[in-house]
């Protein structure tokens, strides 16, 4: 193994162990698995460089987000309770697998994301997602949220049916390899991600509920440090094809204009169309435009990602904690997202730098969403937001340590004993 792949599995893991962490403090639902999405993507393309780094983190942003529409919280609640603890941790175990293996095979997708293929697997995916939720989601043939009191529509069994349709219409079309690795292995992750990190929160609070910890925080690190392992791992022993090179850029008004659109429909749509399983239906549509304005993914997987976080921040700023009139907090949401989209233009290019654009961005705006908690200001030394700016610097350390490596490499000569070091076959 190359010095400079020291982090193989540690980058990725750490970086969607923080996104997941974050998502579950200011997003949430599927905009806020965009978070960790597009995080574990950058880390992934600073490991091993492509020519279509925006692409890959816009289909792993929108592939991860899908799997936040499923509702666990009812699940969680079994988990902690001593009489149904198990029942919860087979359901959470079964529904990160789920996320996992949908979000794996809609990554496999965009190595290669040429229209008819994307459009084909948009198709398969809607039309198993459908008969999932109607045939056993819905009656609620198998359930895993609570029958008794305020029962949840689940969706696990559409993504699930969702997550092998598409695997199976890719490997029809040929490209079974890496889409059956990264499904089965993205499975294993979320499987044992939500399962132990339910496990990890529901025996802490059985237990030692005088600790009074945020044991949920606990159990979505452990979700995400398994699911970043299990991509990187998935990466490394998949034939995964190379990137191809990034569309030429518009004039900026356009650019900017074209990010804007993409953003406030995937956000629209997903928040007012009248299906449970809504965002797989604009994330998906929203993908397949890609393949042809391959320019615009930079929006997708970055801009919008940082787009809902920050309306989220508005949210809390003017409604729950009411520090000031709605109207002026999500004007400077944004402003804020145009300053941002501004950035993802300049830089988009940069790995390095994309992947500390959106790692620190999103950890001021927990940050910040700490500090206007009504404790007060005190509440930033909260060990968790500690937690957030430690782990993002080590995703910073980490990323840069790669990069530094990587540009010694470059220049040692063929002949060099550090040439000789093998490469592990992706």
């Amino acid at each position: 193994m190359r010095e400079n792949q020291r982090f193989l599995f540690w980058l990725p893991a750490v970086a969607m162990m923080l996104g997941w962490g974050l998502r579950g403090f200011i997003g949430g639902g599927p905009f806020g698995a965009m978070i960790p999405g597009a995080m574990v993507a950058l880390a992934l393309c600073l490991l091993f460089p492509r020519r279509d780094v925006a692409m890959l983190c816009a289909f792993a942003a929108v592939g991860v987000g899908i799997g936040g529409e499923m509702t666990y919280g009812q699940t969680v609640g079994f988990s902690v309770q001593a009489e149904t603890f198990w029942f919860g941790i087979i359901g959470l175990a079964l529904k990160g697998g789920i996320w996992g293996a949908l979000a794996g095979a809609v990554i496999a997708m965009g190595f290669t994301p040429r229209p008819a293929l994307v459009a084909g697997g948009v198709a398969v995916m809607a039309a198993a997602t459908q008969f999932g939720w109607k045939v056993i989601n819905e009656p609620k043939l198998i359930y895993f949220s609570n029958r008794l009191d305020k029962p949840r529509p689940e969706i696990w069994a559409g993504f699930l049916l969702a997550a092998i349709a598409l695997v199976g219409y890719l490997g029809w079309r040929g490209r079974l390899q890496p889409a059956l690795r990264f499904a089965v292995v993205g499975f294993i992750g979320g499987f044992i991600g939500f399962g132990g990190g339910g496990a990890i929160q529901g025996l802490g609070r059985i237990f030692t509920p005088e600790l009074k910890l945020h044991w949920w925080k606990y159990m979505e690190f452990f979700f995400g440090l398994c699911f970043g392992w299990a991509l990187a791992w998935a990466w490394v022993r998949s034939e995964v094809p190379a990137g191809e090179e990034p569309a030429a850029a518009p004039p900026l008004w356009l650019d900017m204009l074209t990010g804007a659109a993409l953003t406030g429909a995937l956000l629209w749509v997903s928040w007012n169309f009248p299906s449970r399983f809504a965002y797989l239906l604009a994330g998906s549509v929203v993908l397949l435009l890609l393949t042809r304005l391959r320019w615009a993914a930079k929006h997708v997987a970055y801009t919008t990602t940082f787009t809902a976080f920050a309306l989220d921040l508005a949210r809390y700023w003017s409604r729950e904690y009411k520090w000031g009139p709605e109207a002026p907090a999500y004007a400077a949401a944004i402003a804020a997202s145009i300053v941002f989209a501004w950035f993802v233009i300049q830089w988009h290019a940069d790995t390095l730098r994309m992947l500390e654009l959106l790692t620190w961005t999103a950890v001021m705006d927990a940050v910040i969403k700490f500090a206007i908690n009504p404790q007060g200001v005190i509440a930033v030394v909260d060990h968790v937001c500690i937690g957030f700016v430690l782990m993002a610097a080590a995703v910073s350390w980490m990323a840069r340590s790669t990069v530094e490596t990587s540009s010694c490499d470059s220049v040692l000569p063929s002949s060099s004993p550090g040439s000789a070091v093998s490469t592990p076959s992706h």
